[in-house]
């Protein structure tokens, strides 16, 4: 079944992690995502791969899927009117250069507009594209440090200094695909297009809701896991109904419960939350995590184990679902992915071609789209503007 965006064409000069993850989900939907690359190609292809590497990396050929790779060498005049002509045949545009680049290449939305009255142009940019910093350049890493996150995780983990895990690339992403799914809308009652912005910055900050919520009120959001018998377990203690009260007593062996006066009602067990809480966690911490998530997940608890990464592919859910698929990639082999995560009744989402090689679809585009000849594409690649 064909895709949501089926019928929307996108040039993607993205590269790194953020703007592949916008288009990825874009080609999750369905579009038609051509990457350019330059002439060596997207340099994360070989991104914390060892130097001998002879295939991806596994971060590329996971947000590449769905793509067509062509090369065009934007230091040629040629490359860049070769370009031109596609960003006049797309509806999307999407780059996460640093600011000036796009400039540079005569490639910038001002330089392009006039081209295709319909375009969005979607950009990405550490910093945004004005302010005081707007003209450095950032990375995941980098941006989770000056955003806050850094220093909001190791106050959570009690262990400054050391690495954390953080979403700057991915959540910049999202935040492009939505703003563009956004303007395509637009564009259906306008019928032009427009420019589109992202700071990564600024969309890390955004999904920091609870720590900002810490900050500015002083109250803790949520807890820490608690260590049991196998490892480690996230529990919340939630409302205990009446008719959940006589199941979660027995469960945790303390059905002499049941006649204390101090746990009759509702809400006298709201008032005794706190000693409750903490029968259910001497209870849990002398049990395995799927002991504890068997028994309390059917009364209506927040609960769940900590899993390893392993332990999530291995996850009976997980599998259900068949969230993770496994492709055989021409040359990486048999590689595990994370299937699209966005379900959609009658448009499915879908993988339907692997992350592509260094300028795999070059002669397929350039013919298909802008009609030029064996001949003509020839002379491009003896020229060196096309690979």
């Amino acid at each position: 079944m064909p895709g949501a965006l089926e019928d929307v064409r996108v040039i993607d000069f993205t590269h790194a992690l953020a703007g592949p993850f916008c288009t990825m989900l874009l080609g999750h939907l369905g579009a038609e995502i051509i990457k350019i690359e330059p002439p060596d190609g997207d340099n994360f292809r070989r991104i914390w791969m060892p130097r001998d590497a002879t295939k991806d990396a596994y971060e590329f050929l996971w947000i590449n899927v769905n793509k067509k790779s062509i090369v065009l060498d934007l230091k040629t005049e040629r490359g860049v009117a070769l370009a031109r002509q596609l960003i006049a045949r797309a509806d999307v545009l999407v780059e996460n250069y640093q600011k000036g680049t796009m400039e540079r290449f005569g490639l910038d939305y001002e330089s392009v507009k006039s081209l295709n009255q319909r375009l969005i142009y979607a950009c990405s940019r550490g910093y945004g594209e004005w302010g005081p910093y707007a003209n450095y350049g950032n990375t995941a890493t980098t941006n989770n440090s000056i955003a806050g996150w850094t220093d909001t995780a190791w106050k959570d983990s009690g262990a400054p200094g050391t690495r954390t895990l953080g979403i700057g690339d991915e959540a910049a992403g999202v935040s492009l695909a939505v703003a563009i799914l956004a303007a395509l809308h637009a564009r259906e009652r306008t019928g032009a297009g427009q420019k589109i912005e992202i700071s990564m910055q600024e969309a890390v900050l955004a999904f920091m809701v609870s720590s900002f919520h810490e900050y500015f009120t002083g109250n803790k959001v949520g807890g820490q896991p608690m260590q049991v018998a196998d490892g480690y377990f996230t529990l919340r203690v939630p409302e205990i109904s009446d008719s959940v009260w006589p199941k979660l007593a027995h469960l945790i062996g303390r059905d002499d419960l049941l006649e204390d006066s101090r746990f009759a009602t509702a809400a006298a067990r709201r008032q005794r939350r706190g000693e409750l809480e903490q029968m259910v966690r001497s209870w849990a911490r002398g049990k395995a995590r799927q002991k504890i998530w068997e028994g309390l997940r059917d009364l209506g608890y927040f609960g769940a184990p900590v899993l390893s990464i392993g332990e999530v592919l291995e996850d009976p859910h997980i599998k259900a679902r068949q969230a993770f698929v496994t492709r055989d990639h021409p040359t990486a082999g048999p590689t595990v992915v994370l299937a699209p995560w966005i379900h959609l009744s009658e448009t499915p989402s879908s993988i339907r071609d692997d992350a592509p090689a260094i300028g795999q679809h070059t002669d397929e585009v350039l013919g298909e789209i802008l009609g030029l000849t064996p001949a003509e594409l020839g002379e491009l690649r003896a020229q060196r503007v096309i690979k």
